[in-house]
């Protein structure tokens, strides 16, 4: 099974990374990013696409069985609200068109709670319109997962997430566990669920909450 994966050097996408490296299953991983992971592996092929706007016209290379996207940026970090509707809007849809026209047996979305296309809230409704526009593509397979704060250790930093985690970290020794992952996903607990969701043949399109991750 040949697995294609962008967003590889991010928080989610560099473990999901390593275990699709690890994984028996995979036979060769593609990682589709903007500049080099800065390693090797006989199963690894880096593609390095500097604008993602031009993944369509790179399909041949970027060819494979199942696809993960780990895409995903904030205002503060892209610049603007443009910038940033360019990551987690255009090149997530630019990479499932990809996999559409490549008829990938499925492809595996990281999106975020709340995600709303009607939502007051920028974010969320910009992670809604990807959801959508993801969904009125034609798939053997879609999974679009939901999950809350990713607890995690960043490379870059992000001074407004790492406050939220510490004030998580505090309230997860009082809050009942339904609660605390409706509010927050383990970075490598949701890697793993990508990849096992990703595999998965069945139904066409799935969502799942930050709750059932």
């Amino acid at each position: 099974m040949i697995a294609v994966i962008t967003g590889s050097t991010g928080l989610v996408g560099s473990l999901l990374l390593t275990k699709l490296l690890k994984d028996n299953a995979t036979t060769k991983v593609i990682s589709v990013t903007r500049k080099p992971l800065g390693f090797s592996n006989p199963k690894l092929k880096e593609v390095i696409i500097p604008d993602f706007s031009n993944l369509m016209d790179h399909k041949d290379e970027i060819k494979g069985d199942v696809y993960f996207c780990a895409l995903g940026t904030t205002i503060k970090v892209a610049g603007s609200k443009e910038n940033f509707k360019k990551v987690d809007f255009d090149a997530v849809v630019n990479f499932g068109k990809v996999a559409e026209s490549n008829k990938a047996q499925s492809l595996t979305v990281v999106s975020a709670n709340m995600a709303n296309a009607k939502s007051a809230v920028f974010y969320n409704q910009v992670k809604g319109e990807t959801e959508q526009a993801l969904m009125s593509m034609q798939f053997n397979r879609l999974v679009l997962l939901r999950p809350g704060l990713l607890m995690g250790e960043r490379i870059q930093k992000r001074t407004g997430e790492d406050f939220a985690i510490s004030v998580m970290n505090v309230l997860s020794h009082v809050l009942p566990a339904k609660i605390k992952k409706i509010i927050a996903t383990n970075v490598e607990v949701l890697a793993a669920r990508m990849l096992k969701e990703g595999q998965n043949p069945a139904p066409k399109i799935k969502i799942i909450n930050a709750v059932d991750i």
